[in-house]
Protein backbone atom coordinates (compact mmCIF):
# COMPACT_ATOMS: atom_id res chain seq x y z
CA UNK A 1 0.00 0.00 0.00
CA UNK A 2 2.90 2.21 0.82
CA UNK A 3 4.37 1.95 -2.75
CA UNK A 4 1.27 2.54 -4.20
CA UNK A 5 0.77 6.22 -2.56
CA UNK A 6 4.99 6.95 -2.94
CA UNK A 7 4.46 5.66 -6.78
CA UNK A 8 1.17 8.12 -6.60
CA UNK A 9 2.89 11.68 -5.25
CA UNK A 10 5.65 10.98 -7.60
CA UNK A 11 3.04 11.32 -10.13
CA UNK A 12 1.44 13.75 -9.71
CA UNK A 13 4.76 15.77 -8.47
CA UNK A 14 5.71 14.75 -12.61
CA UNK A 15 2.46 16.03 -13.84
CA UNK A 16 2.58 19.45 -11.96
CA UNK A 17 6.36 19.98 -13.44
CA UNK A 18 4.71 19.85 -16.64
CA UNK A 19 2.17 21.81 -16.37
CA UNK A 20 3.96 24.78 -14.51
CA UNK A 21 6.39 23.96 -17.91
CA UNK A 22 3.70 24.71 -20.11
CA UNK A 23 2.39 28.25 -18.24
CA UNK A 24 5.98 29.88 -17.96
CA UNK A 25 5.96 29.20 -21.89
CA UNK A 26 2.75 30.99 -22.54
CA UNK A 27 4.22 33.47 -20.25
CA UNK A 28 7.26 33.92 -21.83
CA UNK A 29 5.04 34.28 -25.21
CA UNK A 30 3.02 36.86 -23.60
CA UNK A 31 5.73 38.93 -23.37
CA UNK A 32 7.15 38.61 -26.74
CA UNK A 33 4.17 39.77 -28.53
CA UNK A 34 3.30 43.45 -29.27
CA UNK A 35 1.62 45.11 -26.29
CA UNK A 36 -0.08 47.70 -28.85
CA UNK A 37 -1.09 48.18 -32.45
CA UNK A 38 -2.28 51.23 -33.48
CA UNK A 39 -3.32 52.96 -37.17
CA UNK A 40 -2.01 56.26 -38.23
CA UNK A 41 -1.34 58.17 -41.08
CA UNK A 42 2.36 58.99 -42.74
CA UNK A 43 2.59 61.30 -45.91
CA UNK A 44 3.95 60.35 -48.90
CA UNK A 45 6.56 61.92 -49.98
CA UNK A 46 7.55 60.32 -53.24
CA UNK A 47 6.42 57.81 -55.81
CA UNK A 48 8.60 56.06 -58.53
CA UNK A 49 7.02 53.28 -60.61
CA UNK A 50 9.45 50.38 -61.17
CA UNK A 51 9.13 48.48 -64.89
CA UNK A 52 10.20 45.30 -66.32
CA UNK A 53 9.89 44.36 -70.16
CA UNK A 54 7.32 41.08 -70.87
CA UNK A 55 7.61 39.46 -74.11
CA UNK A 56 4.47 38.33 -75.74
CA UNK A 57 4.96 35.90 -78.42
CA UNK A 58 2.94 35.89 -81.50
CA UNK A 59 2.53 34.35 -84.70
CA UNK A 60 3.26 36.46 -87.58
CA UNK A 61 2.03 34.71 -91.21
CA UNK A 62 2.41 35.91 -94.82
CA UNK A 63 1.55 34.46 -97.98
CA UNK A 64 3.15 33.99 -101.22
CA UNK A 65 2.98 32.48 -104.63
CA UNK A 66 4.38 29.22 -105.99
CA UNK A 67 4.85 27.55 -109.47
CA UNK A 68 5.48 23.90 -109.05
CA UNK A 69 5.29 20.97 -112.12
CA UNK A 70 2.66 18.64 -111.14
CA UNK A 71 2.41 15.32 -113.07
CA UNK A 72 -1.15 14.42 -114.39
CA UNK A 73 -1.67 10.69 -115.18
CA UNK A 74 -3.56 10.41 -118.58
CA UNK A 75 -7.23 8.94 -117.80
CA UNK A 76 -8.18 6.06 -119.45
CA UNK A 77 -10.06 6.09 -123.01
CA UNK A 78 -12.89 3.86 -123.47
CA UNK A 79 -13.58 4.90 -127.42
CA UNK A 80 -10.42 3.28 -128.84
CA UNK A 81 -11.35 -0.17 -126.67
CA UNK A 82 -15.06 -0.41 -128.41
CA UNK A 83 -14.25 0.49 -131.92
CA UNK A 84 -11.27 -2.12 -131.80
CA UNK A 85 -13.18 -4.73 -129.95
CA UNK A 86 -15.76 -4.87 -132.50
CA UNK A 87 -13.57 -4.56 -135.37
CA UNK A 88 -11.51 -7.71 -134.24
CA UNK A 89 -15.21 -9.09 -133.24
CA UNK A 90 -16.59 -8.43 -137.10
CA UNK A 91 -13.04 -9.92 -138.03
CA UNK A 92 -13.28 -12.96 -136.00
CA UNK A 93 -16.72 -13.97 -137.53
CA UNK A 94 -15.16 -14.59 -140.99
CA UNK A 95 -12.70 -17.01 -139.42
CA UNK A 96 -13.29 -20.87 -138.85
CA UNK A 97 -16.83 -22.83 -138.70
CA UNK A 98 -18.64 -24.48 -135.57
CA UNK A 99 -17.06 -24.06 -132.25
CA UNK A 100 -13.51 -22.61 -133.66
CA UNK A 101 -15.93 -19.37 -134.90
CA UNK A 102 -16.71 -18.68 -131.43
CA UNK A 103 -13.42 -19.10 -130.16
CA UNK A 104 -11.96 -16.68 -132.97
CA UNK A 105 -14.63 -14.25 -132.19
CA UNK A 106 -13.73 -13.87 -128.91
CA UNK A 107 -9.93 -13.86 -130.00
CA UNK A 108 -10.67 -11.30 -132.33
CA UNK A 109 -12.81 -9.27 -130.20
CA UNK A 110 -9.74 -9.31 -127.16
CA UNK A 111 -6.96 -8.85 -129.96
CA UNK A 112 -8.89 -5.74 -131.48
CA UNK A 113 -9.62 -4.18 -128.39
CA UNK A 114 -6.15 -4.11 -127.19
CA UNK A 115 -5.04 -2.42 -130.99
CA UNK A 116 -7.69 -0.32 -130.27
CA UNK A 117 -6.98 0.65 -126.86
CA UNK A 118 -3.27 1.85 -128.15
CA UNK A 119 -4.21 3.28 -130.99
CA UNK A 120 -6.54 5.88 -129.24
CA UNK A 121 -3.61 6.80 -126.67
CA UNK A 122 -0.18 5.97 -128.07
CA UNK A 123 0.99 7.89 -124.74
CA UNK A 124 -0.77 5.82 -122.30
CA UNK A 125 2.45 4.72 -120.13
CA UNK A 126 3.40 8.72 -119.72
CA UNK A 127 1.92 10.92 -117.91
CA UNK A 128 1.43 14.80 -118.94
CA UNK A 129 2.94 17.74 -116.37
CA UNK A 130 1.03 20.69 -116.11
CA UNK A 131 2.41 24.05 -114.32
CA UNK A 132 0.11 25.05 -111.09
CA UNK A 133 0.52 28.33 -109.68
CA UNK A 134 -0.48 28.22 -105.85
CA UNK A 135 -0.86 30.34 -102.31
CA UNK A 136 1.29 29.23 -99.17
CA UNK A 137 1.31 30.66 -96.27
CA UNK A 138 4.66 31.16 -94.21
CA UNK A 139 4.32 31.95 -90.70
CA UNK A 140 7.00 32.26 -87.72
CA UNK A 141 6.81 33.12 -84.38
CA UNK A 142 8.21 36.73 -83.34
CA UNK A 143 8.38 38.48 -79.74
CA UNK A 144 6.73 42.16 -78.78
CA UNK A 145 8.06 43.80 -75.93
CA UNK A 146 5.76 46.24 -74.01
CA UNK A 147 6.88 47.79 -70.57
CA UNK A 148 4.79 46.62 -67.89
CA UNK A 149 4.54 48.86 -64.31
CA UNK A 150 6.35 45.71 -61.33
CA UNK A 151 5.75 47.72 -58.66
CA UNK A 152 6.51 51.10 -56.67
CA UNK A 153 9.12 52.80 -54.87
CA UNK A 154 7.15 54.63 -51.79
CA UNK A 155 8.95 57.51 -49.82
CA UNK A 156 7.03 58.17 -46.77
CA UNK A 157 7.38 60.86 -43.75
CA UNK A 158 6.29 59.34 -40.28
CA UNK A 159 6.26 61.29 -37.15
CA UNK A 160 9.53 63.32 -39.00
CA UNK A 161 11.34 60.08 -40.00
CA UNK A 162 11.28 58.93 -43.52
CA UNK A 163 11.15 55.20 -44.53
CA UNK A 164 10.89 53.71 -47.78
CA UNK A 165 8.72 50.32 -49.12
CA UNK A 166 8.01 48.88 -52.26
CA UNK A 167 4.25 48.52 -52.53
CA UNK A 168 1.99 46.15 -55.55
CA UNK A 169 -0.64 49.15 -55.59
CA UNK A 170 -0.71 53.03 -56.56
CA UNK A 171 -0.26 54.64 -53.22
CA UNK A 172 -1.22 57.81 -54.29
CA UNK A 173 0.02 61.31 -55.49
CA UNK A 174 3.11 62.79 -52.98
CA UNK A 175 1.69 64.54 -50.18
CA UNK A 176 -1.21 62.59 -49.92
CA UNK A 177 -1.87 60.42 -46.46
CA UNK A 178 -0.80 56.42 -46.90
CA UNK A 179 -2.48 54.17 -43.55
CA UNK A 180 0.55 53.30 -41.51
CA UNK A 181 0.17 50.53 -38.35
CA UNK A 182 2.00 51.33 -35.55
CA UNK A 183 3.36 48.59 -33.31
CA UNK A 184 4.80 49.34 -29.73
CA UNK A 185 7.03 46.46 -28.21
CA UNK A 186 9.25 46.41 -24.72
CA UNK A 187 12.38 47.05 -25.78
CA UNK A 188 14.64 44.18 -23.74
Amino acid sequence: MRTWAILGLVVSLLAGTVQAGREWDDDRERYQKPKWKQKDYAVIRSVQPRYEQISQPRQECRSEWVTETVAQPAGPHYGGTIIGGAAGGAIGTQVGKGRGRDVAIVAGTLIGAMIGNHVADPTRGTASAQTVNREVQRCRQVNDYQQQVRDYQVDYEYRSQVYSTTMQRYPGEPGSRLPVRVLVELDD
